[in-house]
């Protein structure tokens, strides 16, 4: 799916770059939250606040986000910064310009300590460059820009300087530097003759880029104001005698171009700042969410996927429930699994991983531990030119690791009903009792549905509960028939697919089981959602997915590895014959 020719985010990698942003702003020690109206990020020293993003998010925009991030926590490992401008105060212009000259600073500070954070950094400047560039190109920004060329020279010494480390956005500073109006290209000519691009790159403290930037407010507005030394003098420290006489006159320069609506235009030329700094005011704030407008979300009726953050589903703890045991659709104990044909499975299961995990010889290799049989082989004629001659060695097969933990999630939705209902809970319970009770492996059960919300996931034995009695499992499914309805399974696969990541296990078993007829969505189409999601973690490897389809094979559809459970005498030989497919598959891997 694209939105204007631009690749859609996945959103594996939105909840990704969630926990990149509030982990590193709590390692900073600052608040962020994320506001629909804002145009760019800015900090107050405290607190982080960056626009939020539109849905449906593109690459560029979680890129350009990550970049934001890391930019102004950036800022906080320099807080001269903001001392500077509360003891400064200074007018907007040059306010603009030391965010410019310190967030060039500050970049190529972080830039030089950590590579992931310059690749970041390059990737957002080359985004945001060539989205100015963009907007740039419109007569009325440009008639504006001819008229005004130092805002926009300032800004691209900037972005001149940054690539002394950014070895990405060059080409597109190139371009928006050829769109420019005559009297821009001609006043940064001469910013350039002068020195001014060496002068910023020769900055190291804050300190630093603030008489930087004084020197460049003289050199660029020489008669806006006449107190520059003052000002100068206040950042670095100096004590103010008299502030109320401190009114600092307004000067050219910073005039808003344009409708902040018309045709995608640049508001003003701050906007091609990354930071503004100069709010010096503590805003109270508390760590958001991933800051999505969610308005624009895609339209049910429409094409696309649009799975909804975590935190919105409803995920209930049932051993805390007090919903009823007992429904119109019968008492709990006809979720109860037939414990003979349990046990079957169970012995089946521990013999057939017994026969498994016994050590393997295998002689006659390249490598390994030297084998006394085969030394006679240096003493033979060649063979195969030599090559069998080589084969003295043997390896040991110690068989396969345990270390697995295994999520089984569960269809209970309206359409399982009856006969599916029961199957699968029966073998949910047979999955469960052979690896907890027989195994000893970690496993967790769920069942999912949207009775009351858009996604509801009843968390039936997290993994941390042991022990657990069937009596108790078969209660669980039978309270959760209360949010029976529609079934969300990409949300639902989408939440059981997190709750697994977290695991340490070398080895991680997601298995669903359902009819495979996803009906409930909250938005996009709902085949198209699963589909997604399941694509998704098929190709990213880290965890093997499994779907058994309850007496239908609608699951083939969606998942790679499936398997069919067509009557409920078949379910020890359809588990079988998935964890054992499943175990070869993961041995070779």
């Amino acid at each position: 799916m694209m939105t204007q020719n631009k690749p859609l985010a996945g959103v594996i990698d939105i909840e990704r770059i969630h926990s990149v942003v509030h982990r590193r702003c709590k390692d900073n020690g600052v608040t962020v939250t994320f506001d629909p109206g804002a145009n760019t990020a800015s900090t107050n020293g405290k607190h982080i606040t960056i626009p939020a993003l539109k849905h449906p998010v593109t690459q560029d925009a979680l890129d350009t986000l990550y970049g934001y991030v890391i930019h102004e926590c950036g800022h906080h490992s320099r807080p001269e910064a903001f001392q500077i401008l509360n003891n400064a105060q200074p007018p907007e212009h040059v306010c603009a310009l030391f965010n410019i000259a310190e967030d060039d600073g500050m970049e190529r500070e972080v830039a030089g300590k950590w590579r992931g954070d310059r690749a970041a950094l390059s990737n957002m400047n080359n985004i945001i460059t060539g989205t100015v560039t963009e907007s740039w190109k419109n007569p009325l920004a440009q008639a504006d820009a001819a008229q005004e060329p130092e805002p926009l020279a300032a800004m691209l010494l900037g972005q001149m300087s940054r690539q002394l480390w950014d070895d990405v956005s060059g080409p597109s500073v190139e371009r928006m530097i050829k769109i420019m109006p005559k009297k821009v290209t001609d006043l940064l000519t001469n910013l350039i003759d002068e020195g001014w691009v060496d002068k910023l790159r020769g900055t190291a403290t804050p300190h630093d880029t603030w008489d930087t930037a004084i020197d460049l407010a003289k050199r660029l507005y020489p008669g806006s104001d006449p107190a520059y030394e003052k000002c100068r003098a206040y950042g670095h420290g100096e004590e103010r005698h008299n502030p109320k006489q401190d009114k600092w006159k307004d000067k050219k320069g910073t005039k808003e171009v344009g409708d902040p609506d018309a045709e995608g235009m640049v508001i003003s030329w701050k906007d091609v700042v990354l930071s503004e700094h100069n709010e010096w005011e503590e805003r109270a704030g508390v760590p958001g969410n991933m800051g999505i407008d969610w308005k624009g979300m895609i339209d049910s009726n429409k094409q696309g996927t649009g799975l909804m953050p975590l935190d919105m589903v409803n995920v209930v703890d049932m051993s805390k429930s007090n919903c009823s045991t007992t429904s119109r659709r019968g008492g709990w104990e006809q979720y109860l699994p037939k414990n003979d044909e349990a046990r079957a499975f169970a012995n089946r299961v521990r013999r057939y991983l017994q026969a498994q995990t016994r050590t393997r010889v295998r002689r006659h290799r390249y490598h390994g531990r030297l084998d006394p049989a085969s030394i006679v082989k240096l003493a033979l004629p060649p063979i195969d030119g030599g090559e069998w001659n080589k084969k003295i060695f043997y390896e040991q097969d110690k068989g396969q690791n345990r270390d697995t933990a295994i999520f089984v999630l569960t269809d209970w939705s309206g359409s399982m009903n009856g006969h599916k209902m029961r199957d699968a809970a029966d073998a949910s319970q047979r999955l469960v009792y052979v690896m907890d009770r027989v195994l000893h492996i970690p496993v967790a059960l769920a069942a999912f549905s949207n009775g009351r919300t858009k996604c509801d996931v009843g968390y039936i034995k997290p993994f941390g509960h042991r022990g657990i009695t069937q009596e108790e499992i078969a209660k669980r499914f039978a309270k959760f028939h209360y949010y029976t309805s529609a079934n969300n399974d990409a949300d639902s696969l989408n939440w059981a697919y997190h709750q697994l990541r977290k695991r340490t296990e070398k080895r991680k078993i997601l298995i669903v089981l359902s009819d495979g007829c996803p009906a409930g969505s909250w938005t996009g189409r709902s085949g198209d959602n699963l589909k997604y999601i399941c694509k998704h973690i098929e190709q990213e490897g880290k965890i093997e997915l499994y779907g058994v389809g309850i007496r239908s094979d609608a699951v083939a559809s969606y998942y790679t590895n499936d398997k069919v459970l067509t009557d409920s005498d078949q379910i020890n030989a359809t588990l079988f014959n998935l964890i054992k497919e499943g175990d070869h598959s993961g041995y070779r891997r």
